[in-house]
């Protein structure tokens, strides 16, 4: 049996108790915290875990993978602290628990950086790929690189000031230099800042093209941690401007809301001639052109009459061609939409009507039941799966087969596929075209889903469905695609000189030469039918 005389062997492990009730006591608060610390972990890492792996997403399991560590680690020394703290205070040993403090700080500053490389910075990335902000290309691998410096540095400092050393010369140095390095770094700061503000607020995308205040046609490349780089397209070179001068400038973006943008040509007419009858072959040359816009259906009647007239003929057919395929296709898309747009309103209506006297589950169910008809119109489906009980989880996705076929979806894709034919297009646009279409459905989808969780479960936002409805709607005609803007219909002038006004479909194709080209076009081919017609001066 071992004597209580023995138990000063204990200071070969650096403990000495006064006497075993003290030991006794410690013992039972480790054993406690021992005990915490296994139900902790069985019930976050094993429970915890197969509830969230029913979820659709998944950071909140790479939270916890990421945490499984550093909870562990953080409980056990928060424990012997607290197990310590038991003892009478002579016994309390102030070296062991500055050492436990600051080995907590450490693993804690651990932890958080961690979750934020793993899980913030990769929710940031997601989200700027799923929407039109532009963090993942700049903000992001700054944060990626700069937060966890900026989190180690300062987790180091407060670790050795849990340790007990003085660290107050060293924060007093530390914030003179930083205020000296920032003075000494305005203006690159300030150009840094002013990158972060255009990359948040969003005036432009990369790929955006702008009008510079001296009159250029600019591209926006990249914008970066001091200067935006730029393509000029008339020179054919890059500019760099520092972001703090781009952000003071007046700068209008040809490529918002659309990339449609509006052309002028200038033609002169004979002084004698009959207005209405120039006006309308010059309408009608236009609307003939297939990438220009207006009505379709007009587009389609005059493009065997007005187009091509001008050309060596071979080049011409086959763009007459891949143009009158294209308009169908994209007719059969406004079609879709259109209709879309006008269930849409309906379904806002009835919730209008509906929700002025509440909204009870069989109404719900109605409603959800009428979005879910448009959903099938867009392309997607619902899908349910089980969790646990009588619990489940429904999201929206495309649907696959032939049921895609006739949907939104399936129109857009034929469509875009069908202007990659288009002899004009470069071998970057066919690239261009369907992921800039892609990436709209996707954000369709997006939308869809968040819309779809509203209707499925209210829950107080009964009052707001049909806004959310109509924004909806609002969204996609302004947006996404437009199924008739009857302001984007060519308008021709004519006096002495005749103005003739219409818009291009994509003026970032074909590296930004676009419209240059259509407008050179359609001027060519109204000059040779007004003269066919002796109305050219």
């Amino acid at each position: 049996m071992t004597n209580i005389t023995n138990f000063p062997d204990f200071l070969t492990l650096g403990l000495v108790f006064t006497s075993l009730n003290d030991f006794q006591t410690f013992l039972t608060g480790l054993g406690i915290t021992i005990v915490v610390v296994v139900v902790l972990y069985i019930l976050c890492f094993y429970v915890l875990r197969f509830w969230l792996r029913q979820l659709s997403t998944d950071l909140p399991l790479v939270t916890l993978n990421v945490s499984r560590f550093p909870v562990v680690a953080i409980a056990l020394a928060v424990g012997i602290k607290i197990s310590l703290g038991t003892l009478p205070s002579e016994n309390q040993f102030p070296v062991l628990q500055r050492v436990l403090s600051a080995f907590i700080v450490v693993i804690g500053t651990y932890w958080f950086a961690k979750i934020i490389t793993e899980v913030l910075i990769y929710f940031l990335k997601d989200y700027a790929e799923k929407s039109e902000a532009m963090w993942d290309d700049v903000v992001v691998p700054i944060l990626a690189t700069t937060l966890p410096v900026i989190i180690y540095l300062v987790g180091g400092l407060l670790a050795l000031q849990s340790l007990g050393i003085d660290l107050t010369g060293l924060w007093v140095a530390f914030g003179g230099a930083t205020f000296v390095l920032g003075f000494a770094l305005k203006d690159i700061l300030a150009n840094f800042f002013s990158g972060l503000v255009l990359l948040i607020d969003t005036p432009f995308r990369f790929g955006d093209v702008i009008s510079l205040p001296n009159g250029s046609i600019a591209v926006i490349k990249n914008i970066g941690l001091r200067v935006t780089n730029l393509y000029l397209i008339d020179t054919h070179s890059e500019m760099y401007i520092p972001n703090g001068a781009l952000e003071g400038q007046q700068i209008v973006n040809l490529s918002r809301p659309t990339s449609h943008y509006y052309y002028t040509v200038s033609i002169p007419l004979q002084t004698d001639v009959d207005p209405t009858r120039a006006i309308k072959i010059m309408e009608n040359v236009v609307l003939a052109h297939p990438d220009t816009l207006g009505d379709i259906d007009k587009k389609l009647e005059m493009l065997d009459r007005f187009y091509g007239f001008s050309g060596t003929g071979v080049r011409e057919d086959q763009k007459r061609e891949n143009g009158r395929q294209r308009l169908l296709a994209e007719k059969q898309v406004n079609l879709k939409l259109r209709k879309i747009e006008q269930e849409f309103e309906l379904l806002s209506e009835k919730i209008s009507h509906l929700e002025k006297g509440g909204l009870d589950f069989s109404e719900i169910s109605t409603i959800r039941g009428d979005y879910l008809e448009i959903c099938e119109q867009m392309g997607l489906e619902m899908h349910t799966e089980r969790l646990w009980g009588k619990r489940k989880r429904s999201w929206l996705e495309e649907a696959q087969g032939n049921a895609i076929d006739d949907s939104l979806l399936g129109l857009i894709r034929h469509w875009y596929l069908a202007w990659e034919k288009d002899p004009d297009l470069m071998k970057e646009d066919r690239i261009i075209l369907p992921k800039e279409w892609e990436q709209k459905m996707d954000l369709l989808k997006i939308k869809m889903n968040k819309l779809f969780k509203i209707m499925t479960e209210p829950s107080g936002q009964e009052t707001r469905l049909d806004d959310y409805v109509e924004n909806m709607r609002l969204w996609l005609s302004e947006s996404f695609k437009s199924s008739r803007n009857e302001w984007q219909d060519p308008k021709v002038w004519a006096d002495k000189d005749s103005v003739v006004k219409f818009y291009v479909d994509d003026i970032k194709l074909e590296h930004c030469e676009r419209g240059n080209r259509i407008k050179s076009e359609v001027r060519r081919e109204m000059i040779w039918h007004l003269r066919q017609a002796y109305l050219y001066k």
